[in-house]
């Protein structure tokens, strides 16, 4: 039988000092009150900041236990560099990675590592030596010197020098390029939903069709496999605390935010245009790979 338990009852445990072997000048503290979850589910968000985010979760522990009401920026893991500065990866984002990228809910890439606390272990040892003077929303890769997982992207130019694609493919997608980004940009959800259903039906035979990721972007996806890659994505930046903290990791190339307007827009409510941009090239550029 399932037990939940508010957080206050929760009992304190010592948390765990993982030294990196390759990287001494990086260690990675874990908080083993949820380490090894089951799931981790919003169950309440800010609604008054443009990008929804997390206030609290649920979290269904390994044994089965659900403590309700965890504060979703509760740090799990923490990485401390020789000055005592930290990155913290979240009970949110922790349950974020877990769902799209190990378990593979969504479309995306997939880690072979089954672990949290493995990835963030070998994470330790890669960060750059700059990581924690990076100023405002980062990503970037990292080659982790060995197999990763399977990366769910690839560009439309390395599809078709592989034979996936034929320019013809390529040519008809990208005649949608602008009406794809004023989709993403300002569209409804109908108008998303129609557009999807309208494109397939009357190129039935394009290899590159669209659909929804994160539940509300419109992007290309090909049906093909996803590709083997020895790089790890990463994107980080403050959160609503304004503590440096890890928003994602993915296998695979550095890619900027989704082209989602809410992840565009400042506090203040300020819109960014240039990096909405920047994202809706890059998203559009290279397809989700969900073969």
């Amino acid at each position: 039988m399932t037990n939940e338990n508010p957080v206050s009852e929760t009992p304190t445990i010592p948390e765990t000092h993982i030294e990196s072997t390759e990287r001494p000048n990086f260690t990675l503290d874990v908080d083993p009150t949820f380490e090894g979850f089951q799931s981790v589910e919003v169950t309440k968000i800010d609604d008054s900041k443009p990008w929804k985010p997390a206030m609290e979760v649920k979290v269904t522990n390994g044994d089965g236990t659900v403590v309700e009401g965890v504060d979703a920026n509760r740090a799990v893991y923490t990485f401390k560099d020789s000055k005592d500065q930290s990155i913290i990866v979240s009970i949110a984002t922790a349950g974020h990675i877990d769902d799209l990228h190990i378990h593979a809910k969504e479309p995306g890439s997939k880690f072979e590592q089954a672990s949290l606390t493995e990835l963030m272990q070998d994470i330790s040892k890669h960060l750059p030596e700059d990581v924690m003077d990076r100023k405002g929303i980062s990503t970037f890769d990292m080659e982790m010197g060995k197999h990763m997982g399977l990366e769910g992207i690839a560009s439309m130019d390395e599809l078709m020098e592989a034979g996936v694609l034929t320019p013809q493919d390529i040519a008809s997608a990208r005649m949608e390029k602008d009406h794809v980004f004023e989709l993403n940009k300002s569209g409804s959800m109908d108008e998303k939903e129609a557009y999807i259903e309208s494109y397939r039906a009357a190129h039935p035979e394009n290899k590159i069709q669209f659909q929804f990721v994160r539940d509300t972007v419109v992007v290309p996806v090909v049906n093909s496999p996803k590709l083997p890659t020895t790089k790890l994505f990463m994107m980080m930046g403050p959160d609503s605390n304004e503590k440096l903290s890890m928003f994602t990791i993915a296998p695979g190339r550095d890619m900027p935010r989704h082209p989602n307007p809410g992840q565009h827009t400042d506090q203040e409510g300020k819109f960014d245009e240039e990096t909405f941009k920047q994202s809706a090239d890059a998203w559009f550029d290279n397809p989700m790979l969900i073969g």
